[in-house]
């Protein structure tokens, strides 16, 4: 199937990781070592300050399996995308509990090649929810799959590195 390259920026360019470039990159890490990361074989790139990106390198036949063909499943994009709106939130509510409430995805076309990357931004951030869209997007970065995002956010205790 055949699709459009993304040329253009459809998401919003808020700040969606308030740090400077050095603790972006540590946090990046450090996220990367995480075992839910770890587990889908995904690294985190906080690079730019205006989105979340995640991504695998090198897709194994163990996220394959997407409507019975070699495209990723969308199990392992829905987990990416969980991981990347997640992250998006924790970078607005450091110091608070926060947590995925509410993913919404869009399969547009079956995501073939050896890479995913999945981009979240910050839509928009209140006391209690923070609302993120992301894409994710095929090693050509032809645009795969859409997501919208709700992070809730409860009062204090959030765990400080995570």
């Amino acid at each position: 199937m055949g699709g459009m390259k993304s040329n253009q920026d459809p998401l919003p360019a808020q700040v969606a990781i308030p740090l400077g470039a050095q603790e972006r990159a540590a946090l990046a890490e450090h996220w990367s070592q995480h075992p839910g990361m770890q587990h889908l074989g995904a690294k985190a790139d906080f690079g730019d300050p205006a989105r979340v990106r995640v991504y695998i390198d090198q897709l194994g036949p163990e996220h394959r399996g997407g409507m019975n063909t070699e495209a990723v499943n969308g199990a392992v994009i829905a987990g990416l995308f969980d991981v990347a709106v997640g992250i998006v939130g924790h970078f607005h509510t450091m110091g608070r509990r926060a947590g995925t409430a509410q993913l919404a995805i869009q399969f547009l076309r079956p995501l073939m090649g050896q890479r995913i990357e999945v981009e979240t931004r910050l839509v928009r951030a209140g006391t209690n929810l923070v609302f993120v869209a992301g894409e994710a997007f095929d090693q050509n970065r032809v645009l795969c799959a859409r997501c919208d995002g709700i992070v809730a956010v409860s009062g204090s205790g959030g765990d400080e590195a995570l």
